[in-house]
């Protein structure tokens, strides 16, 4: 049985712990040995690659490999990276997804991550967030992993990256002390374009059947999104502006389903109709859906539909039911420490 903890750090960061209760706990790592990491990304022609690589290459922390997964469809990428995973526990400890959008913010971030392995031997799965420039907010996030993590097969297309099961805790670190991870900091206009497409597909949930409806996915994507239209509002920067054109079109069904794919035409040729529309010519095509919060909220409630809306609300309310229910019995103040750099 999987059991779940909140737990509050002594800096006021917020983490998840969760662990199955019945598997047996997994043996420490010996003390004298440094993990050896196995550095994982996903690269489709992100503009910040060439950051991201060279943030790991500057790490204070040596003891790791770097394998990267080019040009590949998203969901054949990720069950790559996942059976690479599978495959190399016998010859690296810890495993972290890196995307070529994700550059390590200084020098011991790596360093500070392998250091809350070593403190804690149980642990098999380290979520956090990261600072992502297209919302201006911190999200979930990045993975490292245990060699005790593994993965079942899937036919999911859209939400390619399941949870792994595994026989110790998962930690969730929603709010680190320090920037982590920087997150699409400085995306090209097509790679703004496509992450409103991908995850507007996800808030939507369109060409889904109701049967595999995530409401949870779906609040939280559309969270984002609106964070997406706000920023843009603040700055005007054509690639936010961009990045909500593409989520409109989905809203509208005018983009496919494999719209979540780099390389879809039907991507591509909506990305080049609309390329050079500045942000001032943004907002006003797009403010008679967007702009104000009533109005957003009713746009993506016409692109979910009544009854997966229905569904969305549903589990908001329990979602919100458990979290004061934890709050009431009081969190734990066990605390999981992310070194804080000045």
């Amino acid at each position: 049985m999987l059991v779940q903890h909140n737990h509050t750090n002594t800096d006021g960061s917020i983490y998840t712990v969760a662990y199955n209760s019945a598997v047996a706990r997994p043996p420490e790592m010996p003390s004298n040995v440094r993990p050896s990491v196995l550095v994982l990304t996903l690269y489709s022609g992100e503009a910040e690659f060439g950051r991201c690589r060279n943030s790991l290459e500057n790490q204070s922390y040596t003891s790791w490999e770097h394998r990267l997964f080019e040009g590949l469809p998203n969901a054949e990428a990720h069950a790559r990276l996942y059976q690479t995973v599978m495959a190399e526990r016998g010859n690296h400890d810890l495993f972290l997804k890196l995307d070529a959008d994700m550059i390590l913010a200084d020098r011991e971030v790596l360093a500070d991550l392998v250091q809350v392995f070593e403190r804690r031997p149980r642990l098999d799965h380290l979520v956090f967030a990261v600072t992502d420039w297209m919302t201006d907010s911190q999200i979930i996030g990045a993975h490292l992993f245990s060699n005790r993590v593994h993965w079942n097969k899937h036919r999911e297309t859209l939400y390619v990256d399941p949870d792994p099961e595994f026989p110790g805790e998962k930690v969730m670190v929603m709010n680190p002390p320090r920037d982590l991870v920087l997150h699409a900091s400085d995306p090209s206009p097509l790679q703004a374009f496509h992450f409103g497409a991908h995850r507007a597909l996800q808030a939507s949930q369109a060409y889904r059947g109701l049967l595999d409806s995530r409401p949870h996915d779906a609040r939280i994507q559309w969270q984002y999104l609106d964070r997406v239209w706000r920023h843009f509002e603040r700055t005007g920067d054509s690639r936010l502006g961009l990045a909500m054109l593409a989520a409109d079109m989905v809203f509208r069904r005018e983009l496919p389903a494999t719209a979540s794919e780099y390389s879809d035409p039907a991507l591509i040729t909506a990305f080049e109709h609309v390329s050079k529309i500045e942000g001032p010519d943004i907002l006003a095509r797009l403010e008679q859906r967007w702009a104000t919060s009533a109005k957003r909220n009713r746009t993506w409630r016409r692109a979910l539909g009544p009854t997966r809306f229905s569904l969305v609300v549903g589990r908001s309310l329990r979602d919100a039911a458990a979290t004061a229910v934890k709050a009431a019995c009081g969190w734990s103040r066990d605390s999981v420490q992310i070194g804080s750099r000045a």
